[in-house]
């Protein structure tokens, strides 16, 4: 395999984040329809959040913030709430949904200077909770890869009482319940390229490539109805999450619609399930409309996917069946 010496190494992603308007409400519509909860919400401003720069400016802001575990990794609810912030501008540009994803070090300063010497501008950074745990995050804009990412260094505690949503021990009344965030996807006009600049940036690697076409990909579908497509995607294990880019190469797809509407970026989340129609079915019964679905691999293993439009939750989520093998071969980036 190619050696290579990343200018920072990312070991996993901690967390993945999404910039909404109305933080409970999000909130509740994960309990309700994931059974994703009880959310910790927290008033992120001073003096618990502090050194809060904007492009390099000391501002002062305020956000609200609700985090909650899923499996291995914390999802973020972001509000922005008054004063200059890449959340608010964010909203602005593109509306609410997916935003950024972060990775853990040991000292954000250093990590972040690293960057920034190599050509990435911190967007927005700060401090938060107790001085003596270093508890920091640096948003960098690292373009080359298609996302925000988010050195962070987290302590032992926040330093603030959160509020509970829903303060309560009862069940989730969800009928469907992700219990793990399996993987994150972003949309990419050149997978070659975007890869190399995983590896070669963020250490992230080695990438299986693969065809997403027929015969490999069938019974595919797209609004409803049988279309013809393909695309490339590429796929790579960081800690406890998959990353997939993906790229539209022929045919109607939600990909090729993701570019045309809002450029390259973070697309979707996946879970898993044991039956992909059974999970569909009840999330089309309750008013959540399957944007584009197909089966995968040997027709045993019963590999399928189903993207649902769950816009009460701010992103596009995939239920989906991964047998014990994809069915096909794929190529390496960086070859072995």
């Amino acid at each position: 395999m190619a050696q290579v010496t990343p200018i920072v190494k990312c070991k996993g992603i901690n967390q993945i984040a999404i910039v909404v308007e109305d933080l409970e409400r999000v909130a509740e519509n994960y309990w309700t329809i994931l059974g994703i909860g009880p959310w910790a919400i927290y008033n992120w401003e001073a003096p618990l959040v502090y050194d809060r720069k904007y492009h390099g400016q000391t501002v002062w802001a305020r956000e609200r913030i609700a985090l909650v575990q899923v499996g291995d990794v914390q999802l973020e609810l972001v509000q922005p709430v008054e004063g200059p912030s890449i959340y608010a501008d964010w909203l602005k540009e593109h509306g609410e949904g997916l935003h950024h994803m972060n990775f853990l070090v040991d000292d954000v300063d250093e990590a972040a200077q690293v960057l920034v010497g190599q050509g990435f501008p911190v967007l927005q950074s700060g401090k938060f909770g107790p001085k003596e745990q270093k508890g920091a995050y640096s948003y960098v804009d690292t373009w080359p890869l298609r996302a925000i990412w988010e050195p962070v260094h987290i302590g032992e505690e926040i330093g603030a009482e959160p509020i509970m949503y829903p303060d309560t021990k009862e069940p989730s009344p969800a009928k469907i319940k992700a219990k793990g965030i399996n993987q994150v996807a972003i949309v990419v006009e050149d997978l070659e390229r975007v890869i190399e600049n995983y590896w070669t940036i963020l250490g992230i690697g080695p990438w299986a490539i693969y065809n997403w076409e027929a015969p490999l990909v069938y019974d595919r579908k797209y609004h409803g109805q049988t279309v013809w497509a393909r695309e490339r995607i590429a796929l790579v294990q960081v800690g406890d999450v998959q990353l997939e880019l993906v790229q539209p190469v022929e045919g109607p797809s939600i990909y090729a619609d993701w570019l045309k509407e809002h450029g390259e970026g973070l697309h979707h989340m996946n879970f898993l399930v044991d039956d992909v129609d059974e999970a569909a079915q009840v999330l089309v019964g309750q008013g959540f409309p399957v944007l584009q679905s197909g089966k995968f691999g040997p027709k045993e293993q019963k590999g399928a996917y189903s993207y649902v439009d769950t816009w009460p939750l701010r992103a596009i989520w995939e239920p989906v069946h991964i047998g014990e093998e994809i069915g096909a071969e794929p190529i390496m980036y960086p070859p072995v």
